[in-house]
């Protein structure tokens, strides 16, 4: 009995010094993997840029109106109203702004605690449209992810444009890259390019991201997306807007004959475009001119044969209009105000950049319409492919 006391003494002795050998090397490197990996919630701050901008916070039930310099935590949801524009400064450096009627909400934000080892960022956009700027790293390692209803998207070092809208998440690389996943399908897109993936589908394949914001502009589709008119007849001799068909090409005629009065024809197109997120932006298109009876612009310099216009808002909200005219023909009575000459009965490109300030002033934040047209007397003019490139 005495031995076999002495030998559990011994055993309890033993296993205590292990245990204690153990805390004595285990706690300094607990404490250390503590101090490297040990994660803390950042700040994310909101400015409301213009409208009327709500916040969810984490665990609430009711919207509030959010204001400028709300410290917004992880859980939180924002959503912008249809007036208004907000903007995100993340704690490294990035920042992300929201279009209206856009929903986001900020699923985790943190680092590393004690080290410069680590930074998660992870977002979910539910709708609308959103701009993310991402920082160059601050911390050894950093994950930004965004979540869409469609897709997840890895963002690294860039500028990209996250549209969620009509059952598609369209991903814009302005700069850097980003890799955009469904499952096992994921493809990388590089300045330049963007990928669209639609609700219950796969992400495309990446194409150029410059993109044309008018459909039809080839009128292969005839008069889809375009309306008609005549103003200003003087007389009862109004004009004649037709589809014209050539070999490679199918084109609006105007033409008008038998007058001596003012009348104009046009083709409208309506567009209420926002264009403060795109870096370029030209109205291209071909046109012809093959007579005019009124010289130049007419008196007023306002009277072209072909009459390109372009109507937009600005970022004050103000309204006003581009316009070329285009003739064949003029004398120095009849001045040619925002007008250029081409030669007749040939085809011409024209090409316009509508963000060149020495082109349009001030620059455009919306697009509003466009208009062809055809003015003076009596006139013969064709346009065709008529596009407005966005990127």
């Amino acid at each position: 009995m005495e031995r076999d006391a002495e030998r559990l003494a011994w055993t309890v002795l033993g296993v205590a010094f292990v245990v204690f050998c153990f805390m004595l090397l285990g706690i300094p490197q607990a404490a250390r993997w503590y101090v490297v990996h040990a994660m803390t919630e950042r700040p994310v701050q909101l400015q409301v840029l213009k409208g009327t901008t709500f916040l969810l916070p984490s665990g609430g039930r009711q919207e509030v109106n959010a204001f400028d310099g709300m410290a917004i935590s992880a859980g939180s949801r924002i959503r912008t109203a249809a007036d208004s524009k907000a903007f995100l400064s993340l704690f490294d450096g990035s920042n992300i702004q929201l279009w209206p009627e856009t929903t986001l909400h900020v699923v985790n934000a943190e680092s590393t605690r004690y080290s410069s080892n680590d930074t998660r960022l992870v977002l979910s956009q539910d709708q609308g449209h959103a701009r993310y700027e991402v920082a160059m790293p601050t911390t050894l390692s950093r994950r930004f992810e965004l979540f869409t209803p469609q897709a997840d998207v890895l963002l690294r070092e860039g500028s990209y444009k996250v549209e969620v809208a009509n059952g598609t998440t369209t991903v814009t690389v302005s700069d850097g890259s980003a890799t955009v996943s469904v499952g096992s399908h994921a493809v990388e897109a590089l300045r330049g390019e963007w990928v669209k993936v639609p609700t219950g589908g796969i992400p495309s394949k990446p194409g150029p991201s410059i993109h044309d914001l008018i459909a039809n502009g080839d009128f292969s589709q005839g008069w889809e997306g375009w309306q008609q008119g005549t103003r200003g007849v003087e007389d009862n001799v109004p004009g004649r807007i037709s589809i014209g068909e050539e070999a490679d090409r199918s084109f609006v005629e105007f033409e008008r004959t038998g007058s001596d009065k003012h009348a104009e024809d046009y083709i409208h197109k309506t567009l209420n475009e926002d264009v403060t997120d795109e870096s370029t932006l030209k109205f291209n298109f071909q046109l012809r001119v093959q007579q005019q009876s009124l010289p130049g612009g007419g008196i007023l310099g306002s009277e072209y044969p072909l009459i390109a216009r372009v109507h937009y808002r600005d970022s004050a909200g103000n309204e006003a209009d581009w316009m070329r005219g285009f003739y064949i023909q003029t004398d120095k009575d009849h001045p040619t105000t925002n007008g250029a000459s081409v030669i007749a009965n040939q085809w011409t490109d024209e090409s316009y950049n509508l963000f060149d300030s020495s082109v349009v002033s001030p620059r455009p934040a919306e697009i509003l319409w466009i208009e062809i047209a055809a003015s003076g007397h009596e006139y013969s003019s064709d346009v065709t492919r008529v596009e407005l490139l966005a990127d």
